[in-house]
């Protein structure tokens, strides 16, 4: 798939409030109206140009963001 600006911004978000969420406690962002292909693709591009700081990983559940490293 491709970039999705509609995903960035969700994410960009999600990175702003990250640093407020207390260490140890989780939160799943899933959006069934996204692909995981665009989920991929906008999380490099963001990851890459600076955007946000992050791993981009997958487990059992799928991709996701590790923002705390």
């Amino acid at each position: 798939m491709s970039f999705n600006q509609a995903l960035a911004d969700k994410i960009l978000e999600f990175a702003a409030l990250e640093p407020t969420i207390p260490v140890g406690t989780g939160y799943d962002f899933h959006a069934p109206e996204f692909e995981e292909d665009d989920f991929k693709d906008t999380a490099k591009q963001l990851i890459s140009s600076g955007q946000i700081t992050g791993l981009l990983k997958e487990d059992y559940s799928g991709l996701f963001i590790e923002f705390r490293q």
